[in-house]
Formats: structure tokens, C-alpha cells, sequence
């Protein structure tokens, strides 16, 4: 398949001390922030920009459109411009994309387990944007 080389760690060649190469490979992709939460709205069908701006209202407008390139970019979606009155740009995920639906059904297991019951789980992240 094509290979994410934009981003850095993403060569599966790198990780050859590691058990699960491709899993640390694919790490800088879908783990990046929004990634997960866009995919998870659009496994339901494509939707409309406006659409994704309202279900992940507490995205700005600027990252939202920042993660659609990035993910299209990667292949994980599909943009299309329909020519209606007004114009909409709709979002569909490719196959690539939908194969993240193991992925997000193996963290809703993990969240449940971990973030369920008043349990909470602390992270130290640097701001990504």
C-alpha cells in the first residue's frame, strides 16, 4: 500500500526491535487527535462539512478542515464537491478509512473498560494544535 512518508516513524522498517511494526508504524496516523472521532462519525455514511462541524462541535473550524486534507491526503477519505445551490463539499471514507473500524471498535472496548465507573485515565500530552 502507499506509504504515509510525510509523517515521520510512519516506515514500518523503523521498527524492527518491535514485535507489532506495523502497529507502531501506523501510530502517528491514527492516533492522531481528531482522527479517530471523524472516522467514527463517518463509518454511518458520507456527511456533509457542515455536518462534521456539528456533531464534533468543540472542533475549530480550522483543525476540522486541517484533519479532512490531512486524512484525504493519507487516503483515508474521499472529498467530493457537489455543484447544488449551495455548493457542498461532502466526506466519504475509502476502504482504507472503513478498515479503521477495528481499530475504533478496539478503543470503545478499551474506554469502556478503563474510562467507565468514575475510573480516569491521566496523560501528559504536548498541545498538537
Amino acid at each position: 500500500g502507499e506509504c504515509a512518508s510525510h509523517l515521520k516513524g510512519t516506515n514500518p522498517e523503523n521498527y524492527t526491535y518491535c514485535d507489532s511494526p506495523y502497529a507502531c508504524a501506523a501510530a502517528p496516523i491514527v492516533s492522531r487527535k481528531w482522527v479517530p472521532v471523524i472516522v467514527c462519525h463517518l463509518l454511518h455514511g458520507a456527511k456533509r462539512y457542515s455536518e462534521i462541524r456539528r456533531v464534533v462541535p468543540f472542533l475549530s473550524a480550522k483543525v476540522l478542515t486541517e484533519n479532512l486534507q490531512e486524512m484525504e491526503e493519507e487516503g483515508m477519505l474521499q472529498r467530493e464537491v457537489r455543484n447544488s445551490q449551495p455548493v457542498e463539499v461532502w466526506y466519504r471514507l475509502t476502504r482504507k478509512g472503513e478498515d479503521l473500524s477495528h481499530v475504533i471498535r478496539a478503543m470503545n472496548a478499551w474506554g469502556e473498560r478503563w474510562l467507565r465507573h468514575g475510573s480516569e485515565v491521566t496523560l501528559k500530552v504536548q498541545s498538537e494544535r
